[in-house]
């Protein structure tokens, strides 16, 4: 099983095009903000039923070089849906890419290599001494989680990391805050578990990307410094400029979304270890 994902992930990768940039305006949005239909993708890639996944990793493979970096991805998906890991392996370049999901199937899928492996491990109890990593990514997993696990892995992520490590994440929000949940858009369990447990209320819009930042706060902080969070308008700006970085509103048809269905759009950032 272990060699015929290889070579299978490793024969996509013939497959992938160049990352498609045009018409893009995400330059000012570099580092914080919310996907766009005019954002850069790539194609080629495999990623199971989450179509934004080539508008993330496209972000992923351009906003924090990590050639000759320790990455650790959290909830990087099973290697038979997702070959995220390969295209990092050989393009991006790091001296150790280490991948992890919870995921029982993961057990029949578990992969290793001269600077990798692919391994079962619940990332809210990681099995790596402190200091192991110089980059996290986490791609549209935190919101799966609820809020005691997702704590707990941010802690986690935390102290595995370098003192100057960035965690780079992509977050799914629901897109219709007052859509009935189903068994096709019920993946947002971090939010439901913090309306549970009365730690968010949902006013103009549902969760998303600054009340995410309010919940890390003591460990993470956003690596762009000219930023102001305001949470009154839950928009993300430059204190230079005004250039608003992230900014949506319940039912955004100028954001990239996911159909009814499904129910998402989603946002990203790069964090800094505090």
């Amino acid at each position: 099983m272990k060699n015929r994902i290889i070579i299978v992930s490793l024969l996509l990768l013939g497959y992938f095009s160049p990352i498609n940039s045009a018409n893009s305006d995400n330059t000012a949005r570099k580092y914080i903000g919310v996907f766009k239909n005019s954002d850069p993708k790539i194609s080629g890639i495999t990623y199971g039923n989450w179509g934004s996944r080539p508008y993330e990793y496209a972000w992923i493979s351009s906003v924090v070089p990590v050639q000759g970096k320790r990455v650790i991805d959290l909830g990087v998906g099973l290697p038979s849906q997702y070959n995220w890991y390969a295209y990092v392996l050989r393009f991006l370049k790091p001296s150790l890419y280490v991948g992890v999901d919870c995921d029982g199937r993961m057990k029949n899928e578990l992969m290793d290599g001269d600077n990798f492996e692919i391994k079962y491990m619940d990332m809210s109890r990681l099995e790596y001494p402190d200091k192991s990593f110089d980059i996290a990514y986490c791609i549209s997993t935190f919101e799966h989680i609820p809020y005691d696990t997702f704590m707990a892995s941010i802690a986690e992520a935390h102290r595995v990391l370098e003192d100057n490590g960035l965690l780079v994440i992509t977050l799914d929000e629901e897109w219709d805050k007052d859509q009935p949940i189903t068994s096709g858009n019920g993946w947002n369990t971090l939010e439901q578990s913090l309306l549970n447990n009365r730690l968010f209320e949902r006013t103009e819009r549902s969760f998303g990307l600054p009340e995410f930042l309010e919940l890390v706060k003591d460990y993470f902080v956003l690596y762009q410094d000219d930023t102001i969070v305001e949470p009154q308008s839950r928009t993300i700006r430059s204190s230079k400029n005004n250039v608003v970085y992230y900014q949506r509103a319940d039912k955004d048809n100028a954001i990239l979304h996911s159909p009814s269905v499904y129910n998402s759009c989603v946002s990203y950032a790069v964090l800094k270890k505090k």
